[in-house]
């Protein structure tokens, strides 16, 4: 078998869902939870994670990315979930794309990238993000999410 970005793209698609699930589980008020800046609480950086890894995407399929809106509510944050599992499996179905330079073009200005970059880049920035939202969570009292069950021994024992 060779080795490839594939574990980490289930990996993420994994945590992505656990975490969002149990964020979920939350009262509404979780939302708003920040860590040190209130202009990104919980209900910014979890859009800003399924919206960005539609992005993502959509710079591998050459395709115009969907700005995602914030959930208002718990309800509306597992059908953000959703969107993000869909986004998620599309990255995946890109991992076996030929690893080439392309080019992006963001806020005008044009830039080169290898294939391979951007799904790396995705992957960390969800890492970074769920983390990010956790100890904002953490932050204002709420402890309903461990990172280290959703890392990727977690995964690889979800899957046994």
């Amino acid at each position: 078998m060779t080795i490839s970005l594939q574990r980490a793209l289930e990996h993420m698609a994994w945590a992505n869902q656990e975490i969002y699930k149990l964020i979920a589980e939350l009262p509404d008020e979780a939302l708003d939870a920040y860590a040190t800046d209130p202009e990104f609480p919980v209900r910014e950086i979890l859009r800003h994670i399924a919206s960005s890894s539609g992005s993502y995407a959509s710079r591998l399929e050459e395709t115009a990315p969907v700005v995602l809106e914030q959930p208002k509510n718990m309800a509306e944050l597992r059908e953000l979930s959703k969107i993000l599992a869909v986004n998620d499996a599309r990255l995946l179905k890109l991992v076996d794309l030929e690893d080439k330079t392309i080019s992006i073009t963001r806020d005008g200005e044009t830039t080169h990238w290898l294939r391979s970059t951007i799904i790396t880049q995705a992957v960390h920035h969800s890492i970074e993000h769920r983390a990010h939202a956790v100890s904002a969570l953490e932050a204002r009292g709420y402890k309903k999410v461990d990172l280290d069950v959703f890392d990727v021994w977690g995964f690889e024992l979800s899957l046994r």
